[in-house]
């Protein structure tokens, strides 16, 4: 809807078909239309995410609208008692939408629907992006009534009711500063407390799904006929788990920036378990390699060409997938807040993490080792 009314509020200066007053009187309808809105919002509401984002939206909307209303105010210009209410009503509404958005960050606690990584990074960047264009919009609010101030030839016969402006717009603007800092520390705040809660949600999710490529690649045993398809598979789960695992590494060190996590003993009991799938993994790689080694005489060239090749990329990826959780483990430790009080548990988990992954890595490239030998035999 604001937007029409930008696209028609442009229009009607290119005809000279509207006033500085009646262009006032239509932003002040929109302003209390989106006020509305934003006074309405929950996140008990449908979709409460993606409704956060068309707010956002719609307020960009409305503060070019008030920009372009002052690009078009005439020099000089005769300031009425309409327009002066108008400016009034308007540095209110600003102030009353910035309360709406502190109302809205306090619902940040029991907004379990948008807690998945991607929607939780949306919902904290939109939450931080409405409070940032709000204060813009009153910003303009501001910089239009100081123009049309400045613009008025008739500031003698109206100054008692300029006076009356202004004392409004510096009441409303200190109020709106206000509640766009109070808004932006509750997110700050909310977005430190929920961390720990969320990481472990996640990570325990890669756990699952690591845990289940363990157990298939342990639960394989190589056929000479259909070796090559065998892994094949694993290597697809595996390219799915080492993505899953990047992404959470690449998620913690971004966070590892901004918010302080309280480690607890079941972080670091995923932690330690992660790296015992992983030094399994290892194993299942060597088997592998030994078997494909031992079956190579009776095996099919094709066939064993390409359990070969998919053998590399496996054991490629399980080693990126390792590399991915030491490092998060890492940036975990670093934003932890509380090292002190866990100082014995994280030693024990980092000493557990290093031997598995150490296990890991040797059987790996004793896997790769082997690998290589059998293609440099088939290419003498």
């Amino acid at each position: 809807m604001i937007r029409k009314t930008l696209l028609l509020l442009t229009l009607l200066w290119q005809i000279g078909h509207t006033s500085v007053t009646t262009e006032l009187q239509g932003l002040v309808a929109d302003g209390q239309n989106l006020n509305g809105q934003l006074s309405a919002f929950s996140f008990e509401q449908e979709n409460a995410c993606s409704e956060l984002g068309l707010l956002n939206t719609s307020i960009k909307d409305y503060t070019a609208s008030i920009q372009l209303v002052t690009t078009h105010i005439p020099n000089p210009f005769s300031v009425s008692i309409d327009d002066l209410t108008s400016l009034d009503t308007l540095s209110t509404l600003a102030a009353e939408m910035a309360r709406s958005t502190f109302r809205i960050s306090t619902g940040l606690q029991t907004n379990g629907s948008c807690y998945e990584r991607s929607n939780y990074e949306n919902l904290m960047g939109a939450m931080l992006r409405l409070s940032d264009d709000i204060g813009t919009m009153a910003d303009r609010i501001l910089e239009m009534a100081d123009r049309i101030l400045v613009m008025a030839d008739n500031i003698g016969i109206m100054a008692d009711r300029i006076l009356v402006t202004q004392q409004l717009q510096n009441s409303n603007v200190r109020l709106t500063q206000d509640a766009l800092l109070q808004t932006q520390k509750n997110v700050i705040s909310v977005n430190d407390a929920l961390m720990p809660q969320i990481y472990d949600t996640l990570l325990s999710d890669l756990s699952m799904k690591t845990r289940a490529l363990a157990d298939a690649m342990a639960a394989t045993v190589l056929e000479k006929t259909t070796m090559n398809v065998q892994l094949q598979q694993l290597e697809t789960n595996a390219s799915s788990v080492m993505i899953a695992s990047r992404n959470l590494q690449e998620w913690a060190a971004k966070n590892n920036q901004i918010a302080a996590i309280e480690l607890d003993g079941d972080t670091l009991t995923m932690l330690g378990d992660l790296s015992q799938m992983h030094k399994g993994m290892g194993g299942s790689l060597e088997t592998f390699a030994d078997t494909i080694e031992t079956l190579s005489g009776e095996t099919d060239a094709q066939v064993l060409q390409e359990a070969m090749t998919s053998m590399l990329r496996l054991s490629y990826d399980v080693g990126v997938m390792s590399n991915r959780i030491m490092e998060m483990s890492d940036k975990i430790i670093v934003m932890a807040d509380n090292i002190g009080l866990m100082s014995d548990r994280i030693r024990q988990t980092q000493e557990l993490q290093q031997g598995n992954f150490e296990t890991m890595f040797q059987s790996m490239f004793a896997a790769q080792s082997t690998m290589i030998s059998l293609f440099q035999a088939m290419n003498p």
